[in-house]
């Protein structure tokens, strides 16, 4: 009877092990507008090497505990940068010089901005001064 019961109990753990992996291969990626906010899905590509190998194509930076995470992100020229929101408070990043601003962002909420230039972006929250982030852009 013993020597039964093993055999079934490993096929029975078996069959659950295959059951938990299954799937049916869809995702659901939500490609972010760079002009409007969205809650809907995260940017497809996000951290994905660029092709020189040097930065990234696009990056996503959170916003969490009143901070920029990662801070500093380097991004291929042409790339995005996408920031999300996962604070309670609003927050911006807007560049010191301002070339970009992301306008307020809610909880959950993010916005995406694309980068053509190469050179060293410095940005802050507006309404949070102290926090600080600063983007790098490398010639492709």
């Amino acid at each position: 009877m013993k020597s039964r019961a093993l055999p079934l109990l490993a096929l029975v753990a078996l069959a659950f092990a295959f059951a938990a992996c299954g799937g049916d291969g869809d995702s659901d990626t939500t490609v972010t507008d760079t002009t409007s906010e969205s809650t809907a899905g995260e940017p497809s590509g996000a951290n994905a090497p660029a092709p020189s190998g040097d930065a990234v194509r696009s990056v996503k930076v959170e916003i969490e505990d009143f901070a920029y995470n990662p801070d500093p992100v380097r991004i291929e020229e042409g790339g995005k940068v996408t920031w999300i929101n996962r604070d309670s408070a609003p927050h911006t990043a807007t560049a010191e010089d301002g070339s970009f601003d992301t306008g307020t962002l809610e909880e959950g909420k993010l916005k995406s901005e694309s980068f053509k230039e190469p050179g060293t972006y410095a940005y802050i929250c507006s309404i949070h001064p102290q926090m600080r982030g600063t983007i790098e852009v490398v010639g492709g």
